[in-house]
């Protein structure tokens, strides 16, 4: 799959007359390397195009005084400390302002989490990584305010929807591309190669996605230590 993502850089770049850049395996997340040598990490979920319209309802002002967000995920097994980590990074993402406060009960597999941001806001994020094998994983995100609401799935719904069905002598089949120039790749791939897009577009977001994703695992580290001795935290 790597060498189709870069594959599918390389269409991109040619197509727009972008640097060179290579996606690469970090030791936390996928990475570019950019042609200076430099390492970034690759933050997708900032580029997803269901967070970036949550963010345009946010910033525009659709939603007025923004309090709250509350946050899902839950799949078959992976890193909890990456799991909540996206999370957080998406909350401080969307408010542009920091978590600052937190406090957890649970454990890496299965937590609950609620946090306070600089700017006064607040959320929670509920998150499991023990669903069943085989089983699609799920989330929700929620954005709430003094006047409105927005979500990035349909009311009253946790499970992703697809574009297409179909029902044939072999069972139920669906489809769901989400992007008409790099057709044929997998949805979570898609993200990475347009993270790394984005990275050659606006080389200023390379430090900035950096420090967002150290800073992001030392919280979700720190609310695991909050599971553990039933204490907020606050020093990151």
């Amino acid at each position: 799959m790597l060498e189709k993502m870069n594959e599918a850089l390389d269409f991109l770049r040619g197509k727009y007359d972008i640097p060179a850049g290579v996606i690469v395996r970090g030791t936390e997340y996928f990475q570019l390397k950019l042609a200076n040598g430099k390492s970034v990490n690759l933050l997708p979920w900032r580029i997803e195009r269901r967070f970036v319209e949550l963010k345009k309802i946010i910033d525009g002002k659709t939603l007025e005084d923004v309090s709250t967000f509350r946050f899902a995920t839950f799949s078959c097994g992976g890193d909890g400390r990456k799991l909540l980590a996206r999370e957080l990074d998406l909350a401080a993402w969307l408010s542009r302002s920091a978590v600052s406060r937190l406090y957890a009960v649970g454990s890496e597999k299965a937590c609950n989490v609620i946090f306070r941001l600089a700017n006064g806001m607040s959320g929670c994020v509920e998150f499991s990584a023990g669903l069943p094998v085989g089983t699609v994983p799920m989330d929700r995100h929620e954005v709430i305010a003094r006047r409105g609401v927005a979500s990035d799935r349909l009311v009253d719904s946790q499970v992703p929807q697809e574009s297409i069905y179909v029902w044939s002598n072999d069972g139920r089949s669906a489809f769901t591309d989400v992007d008409t120039e790099l057709y044929g790749l997998p949805n979570d791939a898609i993200w990475i190669v347009r993270a790394a897009f984005a990275v050659l577009r606006d080389p200023l977001l390379a430090d900035e996605w950096n420090a967002a994703s150290v800073l992001s695992l030392r919280q979700s580290e720190a609310a695991f230590r909050s599971a553990e001795t039933a204490a907020p935290i606050e020093k990151f």
